[in-house]
């Protein structure tokens, strides 16, 4: 949630989401997914340490619905005096905060099987009163904006109490040319839960109402389809069942086809009614703005990417040769490489091998790490009804919860460690900061987890010394930053076109978003790839793309987190402390000059043109490799 948008947030929602993995389970003739109650306690989240049971969110429910009237008292008088202000405030934030652990409860619940429809209920129930509170608390900001400048300037100076509220403060006079009066921004709070519908739709669909069909794998078991499961098959070994596995998932989106398509142009005409409203040239503008960034960081993105593709057509290219295809396809492109090189990592292996890993980070990051999992922060295996792909949450009065979905490999290893950054960061900044400024930007919010990430591929390649590990080592490598680095900033670049549509006075259909997402791929992987026709279809279900403007900053958290790993493997005491500082920061600045101040500036083409160049030299070395037979 925006600092822009008066409700300081209850959400601070870090997901990364992975297709991947199929769960081994007992089968006679179909492997089914597990039920929850067959899972060992010990890799299930402890949400009870939120709340023991209903009842108990049912209370702190009433608190809040109760007392947030009493924010009224204050309309009208934030500027009499400094008091006023900072109680206002205080109350706001103690408000938020159970609301917060309310709405965190009730989602997490429900994402532990989204077919119940008690929890579904319990987050419809929250999602209003967060509405209604936003609604009441809708005049804060305007009503500071109101006081004149020199006075907020003496409140701040004279009333110690008001130095948390410092940076809150000047952010809001920063864009005070885009808050509204108190009418129109009651307005636009009262109109979250309607701007909200489409995301919400989508995940119902997507998480709830969709189901795959079956198919055929390498030993001729019928497999029952997931969404955990589909990245699994995308990598057997096996082309029929990559072929199969890609036609029947795709196909079963193309079923909802136009629902789909109306779905995603409902939220890119919200994103455009709430820039609008704010008085934004573009939606970009409006996103990017919340955290103070400039537009030209995303478009140098995007310019950097599109001036060299040649180390990714070359990897197209490269993969084409290994696996000896007439035609490279969609469906081609995630298979491993060197598949004997390939070890089943179970979870417990991956916990060790992260302790490992991570050894560089520092003795102190170690023993809270394990702390964390081992207190009931993670919930590990995938389970009928449980949300699909991977996420860090929690709120500011929990500690950090994990969801994976996780499959004995390398990909939910890096899963592993790549949500437990978020957690780490979450943790560090909650631990540090005041409510206020304990949610850190979306911009920096993946640095600690691909810093986690890179210094784990560069642990493993440093102690391997077989020639096959390190080529599978090498691909992983080269996949993880197309995963990350350039298929995040085709997706941006999507998401601005299709954005740009809707700017200028167009609609979107199914069928143009189609097209444009072929578009744009083609142009990406070069002229090696060869689309099937229902291979288009992806951009109809990215849910990332129901958070504007959100997936570029998977692309530059990235490339911020190159250059740190970089360094912290290399021994740079310096950056290793200033990397420590920065996990507890928060949002207590604006993300550029947070990373800034751990030496890496976003504003220049830098960190991403060296991505660029890692991601080229890596492969050039996988082919020096090939070629030395």
């Amino acid at each position: 949630m925006g600092k822009i948008v008066l409700s300081t947030g209850i959400i601070s929602l870090a997901m990364f989401v992975f297709f991947s993995g199929m769960v081994k389970t007992a089968s006679a003739d179909v492997q089914k997914v597990r039920q929850r109650s067959e899972i060992d306690g010990k890799y299930k989240w402890k949400l009870d340490d939120i709340y023991r049971d209903t009842l108990a969110w049912q209370a702190d429910y009433d608190i809040v619905k109760s007392r947030m009237g009493e924010l009224e008292n204050f309309k009208g008088k934030l500027g009499e005096s400094s008091k006023t202000l900072y109680k206002c405030l205080s109350l706001k934030d103690s408000l938020n905060i159970i609301l917060g652990r309310l709405y965190v409860y009730a989602n997490m619940k429900s994402d532990e099987d989204t077919r119940v429809s008690e929890y579904q209920e319990l987050g419809g129930k929250i999602g209003a009163l967060n509405a209604q509170f936003g609604s009441v608390e809708s005049f804060v900001g305007p009503e500071i904006l109101a006081i004149p400048d020199d006075k907020l300037k003496k409140f701040l100076k004279s009333d110690r109490n008001l130095d948390v509220y410092q940076f809150y403060i000047e952010n809001l006079i920063r864009s005070k040319a885009h808050i509204l009066s108190p009418e129109e921004e009651n307005i636009l709070a009262l109109s979250a839960s309607a701007t909200r519908g489409p995301g919400n739709i989508f995940g119902m669909l997507n998480n709830a109402d969709i189901k795959f069909p079956s198919i055929t794998d390498e030993k001729g078991q019928e497999i029952e389809l997931t969404r955990e499961r589909y990245g699994q098959l995308l990598q057997s070994t096996d082309r029929r069942v990559r072929l199969d596995a890609s036609k029947a998932y795709n196909e079963t989106y193309l079923k909802y086809f136009n629902t789909l398509g109306a779905t995603l142009n409902a939220s890119v005409n919200d994103d455009w009614f709430l820039a609008q409203a704010r008085k934004y040239n573009t939606c970009l503008e409006h996103s990017l703005d919340d955290d103070n960034i400039p537009p030209a960081v995303f478009a140098s993105l995007i310019e950097a990417v599109n001036a060299n593709f040649a180390p990714l057509h070359k990897w197209a290219s490269i993969r084409k040769r290994i696996l000896g295809v007439d035609e490279l396809h969609p469906y081609d492109l995630s298979v491993p490489l060197v598949p004997e090189a390939k070890k089943e990592i179970p979870y417990d292996k991956a916990v060790a091998t992260l302790f490992e890993g991570l050894k560089p980070m520092g003795k102190d990051y170690l023993r809270d790490l394990k702390a964390g999992l081992n207190s009931g922060w993670i919930d590990v295996y995938e389970t009928a009804g449980k949300r699909s792909g991977a996420y860090s949450w929690g709120s500011y009065s929990t500690h950090p919860y994990v969801l994976l979905n996780y499959v004995d490999n390398m990909e939910n290893m890096f899963t592993l460690s790549h949500e437990m950054g978020h957690a780490m960061h979450s943790y560090y900044s909650k631990k540090t900061q005041p409510y206020i400024n304990a949610y850190y930007s979306t911009f920096v919010a993946e640095v600690a987890s691909t810093t986690n990430e890179a210094i784990m591929i560069k642990y493993l390649l440093e102690h391997t010394t077989d020639k096959k590990e390190k080529m599978y080592l090498l691909n992983y490598y080269i996949e993880q930053i197309i995963g990350t680095f350039y298929t995040q900033v085709m997706f941006s670049e999507f998401e601005m076109k299709i954005h740009e549509v809707i700017e200028q006075g167009g609609s979107l259909s199914a069928q143009s978003l189609r097209n444009m997402y072929r578009e744009i791929y083609q142009k990406y992987w070069g002229p090696e790839l060869v689309f099937d026709e229902w291979n288009d279809f992806g951009g109809l279900r990215v849910p990332h793309f129901y958070r504007s403007y959100y997936v570029f900053q998977y692309a530059t958290s990235y490339s911020a987190a190159q250059a740190i790993s970089r360094k912290i493997v290399e021994g740079d005491k310096n950056t290793l402390k200033n990397y420590h500082e920065f996990l507890t920061w928060g949002g207590n600045d604006y993300p550029v000059n947070q990373l800034m101040k751990i030496g890496v500036d976003m504003t220049t083409p830098g960190p991403v043109n060296d991505t660029i160049k890692v991601f080229s030299d890596l492969v050039d070395e996988m082919e020096r490799l090939l070629n030395e037979g």
